[in-house]
């Protein structure tokens, strides 16, 4: 049991000591991004006063229709009618912003989809670098998302990339029931569960990313999924959770190479808690989650060899994208500056042995100048970070702004005139209520005795974050972790205003 709650203490106070930082910092400070790709983030200062004034506001409205709710004849009911109401919303705003917004396809979210178009049609010359692109031959880790992409056009049509956003809107309103069941049992109260609901109709930064044709949003509700199962069956002990728990995180891996956060946190939490609690069917469960995802991916590529008859190539070294972390890139210091290309493609020819020897040097180069200068290490660092995970559109409209069709002038402002001010400062204070009700979760429960699976969403935003800060950087990459404090922020603004209300009755004497 010390081990426990060693393994407690531990990541209460990682998790103390990073949402105070992410909490002062969204407070005072906002990153802003320009529509235009790769160009450099502004950091502007906050008024303190407003935000705490609009984050109290919004707790304020919460709290009085918890407590109307709550205090009716069938609180049950009423949360299940409003559960109705905001995953209905959550589908019929998705399904609105992808008819309206008319996005297309670019870049990687293109090249992923001429691959299933081409697979649909018997040609496999993506996997080969006998091809112009070669995109699947740099970047195998993608198969997956290409197999998901496939699956579609087989079944909507090939080249029906709209199909795929419109399943991306049935993916957002997974993620926010998953969510709610996550709240639910982990929080164990009705008012949770109320605050849940209304926060989630705020992500809007999710939302907007439906019309994004690659992994985000398919591997964020697969993600949820799997954690929501994982509760049902550490909390519930239904062994059907552990299977459901096991596919969801293998697609979630498939779809998404950064999803393995996720699946590490769970076995981080089964194996401590196997060893802590002598429990050998923590054990069995590691087992079963981490061979779930190797035979899901083992039988993946098989399926594409075989179809094929390509041995697929290993790819870019993933050490690659450490050297580029290091680097300062063209948005941010550790964003995405060509490297990649620079090191497979051009310098070593596609040799993974030469990338990776490169990138051993380039990597010890950039260490070099972090010891040698400090107060450069400093910037450089604290640069990468901000420019991440306080930028409360996470590159929403950035990395979604391409379209093929013309707009309605409202959703042009939304994307580049006043209604795009007016959401981002929403997003602002947004971010800032969520961060703050983390950080009250980990306080009010710090001293309390509890599982450590009730960490796991923390263990997975961790994971999240001392991933990021050696590996290639983007905005869009920390929106799957700040979806996933919602439920944790839930129960954390749930405990301040009961003890707000407990503090206002005793002072009133009843």
């Amino acid at each position: 049991m010390k081990l426990l709650k060693l393994a407690d203490r531990t990541v209460s106070l990682l998790g103390i000591f990073l949402f105070g930082i992410l909490t002062g910092v969204s407070l005072f400070s906002t990153i802003y991004y320009s529509t235009q790709y790769n160009q450099p983030p502004r950091q502007i200062g906050d008024l303190f006063f407003v935000v705490l004034a609009v984050c109290g506001t919004l707790l304020f409205f919460m709290y009085r229709a918890s407590e109307w709710i709550r205090k009716g004849k069938d609180p049950e009911k009423w949360i299940r009618i409003l559960l109705v109401l905001v995953l209905s919303y959550t589908l019929c705003f998705c399904v609105l912003w992808v008819i309206g917004a008319g996005c297309i396809p670019v870049g990687d979210q293109l090249s992923v989809c001429r691959a299933a178009e081409g697979f649909q049609n018997g040609d496999y010359s993506m996997l080969t670098k006998d091809s112009y692109e070669k995109y699947l031959f740099i970047h195998p880790h993608q198969l997956g998302l290409t197999a998901l992409i496939e699956l579609v056009f087989a079944v909507f049509g090939n080249g029906n990339f709209r199909a795929f956003e419109f399943l991306n809107c049935l993916g957002a309103v997974l993620c926010v029931y998953s969510g709610y069941r996550i709240a639910g049992l982990l929080g164990q109260d009705q008012r949770s569960r109320i605050y849940y609901l209304f926060l989630a109709a705020g992500c809007f930064p999710m939302f907007f990313y439906v019309t994004y044709v690659y992994g985000e949003i398919p591997s964020l509700a697969c993600s949820l999924a799997a954690v929501w199962m994982f509760f049902e069956y550490r909390k519930r002990k239904k062994l059907w959770g552990l299977l459901l728990c096991g596919l969801f995180c293998a697609l979630a891996c498939l779809i998404r190479n950064n999803s393995l956060i996720l699946l590490i946190a769970f076995l981080c939490v089964l194996l401590v808690t196997g060893l802590g609690k002598r429990e050998w069917r923590a054990f069995a469960a590691a087992a079963f989650l981490f061979l779930s995802m190797a035979v899901f991916r083992f039988a993946l590529h098989s399926v594409y060899e075989q179809r094929s008859g390509i041995t697929l190539n290993e790819g870019a070294p993933m050490i690659l994208y450490v050297a580029m972390g290091l680097q300062e890139g063209d948005g941010a210091p550790g964003w995405s500056n060509g490297y990649i290309l620079h090191a497979y493609w051009g310098a070593s020819d596609f040799d993974g042995e030469k990338a990776s020897a490169m990138a051993v040097e380039d990597i010890r180069a950039s260490l070099g100048k972090f010891r040698g200068d400090p107060s450069y290490a400093g910037w450089f660092f604290r640069e990468k970070f901000v420019s991440q995970w306080n930028d409360p559109s996470y590159e929403c409209f950035t990395m979604t702004q391409t379209n093929g069709w013309p707009r309605m002038g409202v959703v042009n402002s939304m994307y580049y005139g006043k209604l795009n001010a007016l959401m981002i400062w929403f997003m602002n204070q947004y971010q800032s209520l969520i961060f703050a009700g983390v950080f009250l979760w980990l306080l009010y429960g710090f001293f309390r005795e509890k599982d450590l699976e009730d960490h796991l969403l923390l263990i997975f935003v961790l994971g999240g974050f001392f991933f990021h800060m050696i590996w290639e950087a983007k905005g869009r990459y920390i929106l799957p972790y700040f979806v996933s404090m919602l439920p944790m922020a839930a129960i954390g603004l749930s405990g301040l205003s009961a003890r707000w209300a407990a503090l206002v009755g005793r002072y009133r004497g009843e």
